[in-house]
């Protein structure tokens, strides 16, 4: 066994451990949790490196776009370090209309691995992987590059919106620093360069505990008319215990935080995959003062894939349709974008 899989395995069974000994704490009432969380505005050094020094603690930095051309593609960067030991991951893949054309990962130790506690910048391997700054204009403006044997991409994403934060109930903290930006760039698969243009978007996830995976799971989403972004969430304490979270982004403005006891969000179309139950249609709506929104989220493909032994993970093509109306101003929303469905257990 070599020594990054040894690594693997002992996080692998360090992480189940704490989570067999802690499920009979966990509550299977079936009610709706309350959200005591507030979105925040953000600042650069928000999406730098925390850590937790020796504490145990996951982190990481993830991108998405949906270009003109067909294609779609995810890029993301893994911390996992328990004890000041520990892996970093990083993730590239590239579909073209749903069809799955590149899935690298790729494991490093903790000392491949730097990043700025001050801006966004990583490194890996000696390869500068993310770096964020602001231009003149005021905007967040991040070049994200990644390699591997497969293909390459590199991306220049501009943001259209203000980013927020939230603090979530677990202590952890969600930035989504870029709920929509322009991208541009060219993509690398066998030897062809391909100039690609489209719309992204970028989080980053720190504080996270081990604990974690005494949760069930989540979904995570986004969609997006002319002018309207919407970044939402449904969060399962337990099968049954729930949390919803949705922000709308304005272009060229700010955000509007949903409260939780106003978003309704359900699921259809069940089928098996992998031996879990997974849904293949979505609808998120809200009704507010300010806001109505009504969406439909139909599925056009999804690609699994098993994490660090036990974490079951689905990212979806999906085709999001509806209206989301603020203040009076109504907009159509016919997009496609990625998607993600999360389980610990």
């Amino acid at each position: 066994m070599t020594p990054m899989r040894r690594i693997v395995v002992v996080l692998s069974i360090v992480l189940f451990c704490i989570f067999l000994s802690s499920t009979s704490a966990i509550d299977t009432h079936n009610t709706q949790s309350n959200s005591t969380a507030t979105t925040e505005d953000i600042t650069l050094q928000d999406d730098a490196f925390h850590g937790r020094r020796n504490l145990p603690f996951i982190e990481w930095w993830y991108f998405d776009a949906t270009l003109d051309n067909g294609y779609s593609l995810a890029v993301g960067v893994h911390v996992l370090s328990m004890f000041s030991r520990g892996i970093v991951s990083t993730r590239l893949t590239l579909y073209d209309q749903g069809s799955l054309l590149i899935k690298n990962y790729e494991k490093y130790s903790l000392r491949d691995f730097s990043a700025s506690s001050e801006v966004p910048s990583v490194f890996i391997a000696g390869d500068q992987i993310v770096y964020g700054s602001i231009d003149p204009k005021g905007r967040y403006v991040y070049n994200v590059t990644m390699k591997t044997p497969e293909g390459a991409v590199s991306l220049h994403f501009v943001g259209c919106t203000e980013g927020w934060k939230r603090q979530q109930k677990t202590g952890d903290w969600w930035a989504v620093v870029l709920p929509r930006a322009t991208v541009t760039g060219t993509i690398i698969i066998e030897n062809t360069t391909i100039n690609i243009t489209g719309t992204g978007y970028h989080d980053h996830n720190w504080g996270v505990s081990p604990l974690i995976t005494l949760h069930f799971g989540w979904f995570w989403g986004t969609c997006r008319s002319s002018n309207y972004s919407v970044t939402w969430a449904q969060i399962y304490q337990t099968r049954l215990t729930h949390l919803p979270i949705m922000v709308v982004n304005i272009n060229d403005d700010g955000y509007l935080d949903i409260p939780a006891e106003t978003i309704w969000f359900s699921i259809k179309d069940i089928t098996l995959d992998h031996f879990r139950r997974v849904p293949r249609f979505f609808n998120i709506e809200t009704v507010t003062e300010h806001v109505f929104l009504v969406i439909d989220i139909k599925v056009i493909s999804v690609d699994y894939t098993q994490l660090l032994g036990f974490v079951q993970y689905w990212r979806y093509q999906v085709r999001c349709t509806g209206t989301i109306m603020i203040n009076g101003d109504m907009e159509t929303v016919d997009s496609v974008s990625l998607m993600e469905y999360l389980r610990f257990r």
